[in-house]
């Protein structure tokens, strides 16, 4: 369906997480659905990278850690929401041994594969 004016309801439960380098992550809704993308993450850590063209809204559902955006350090809790404009540097670090979990929103829906989406590494 190429029309984005439609309704979609995804259970988290249901998704499977996809192994990273650093933790998971369950992409509830994505490659181009809706109106974002749509991926949960429990990480320790994520290497630093920006996108060419693709919007992040971060929001933390637990864990204590450090997010870096283009060089400033930015403390990181639950209920800790982040917007990071494409071509932004950015990484983040867990403060312990408990992962960070949070929920991404991307924009605009597409495949992480999209050239405008994949993370590239500085």
């Amino acid at each position: 369906m190429t029309d984005k004016n439609y309704s979609i309801v995804r259970y988290l439960d249901r998704v499977e997480p996809v192994d990273c380098p650093y933790g998971s992550v369950r992409r509830v809704i994505t490659g181009g659905e809706g109106s974002a993308n749509v991926h949960v993450v429990c990480v320790s850590k994520g290497k630093e990278h920006f996108h060419k063209a693709y919007d992040e809204v971060y929001y933390f559902l637990s864990g204590i850690g450090t997010l870096t955006l283009d060089s400033q350090a930015h403390e990181l809790r639950p209920g800790t929401i982040v917007n990071i404009p494409a071509g932004t540097l950015h990484f983040l670090e867990s403060d312990s041994d408990t992962p960070l979990e949070f929920i991404i929103f991307g924009s605009p829906p597409m495949s992480i594969e999209d050239d405008r989406a994949k993370p590239i590494k500085p």
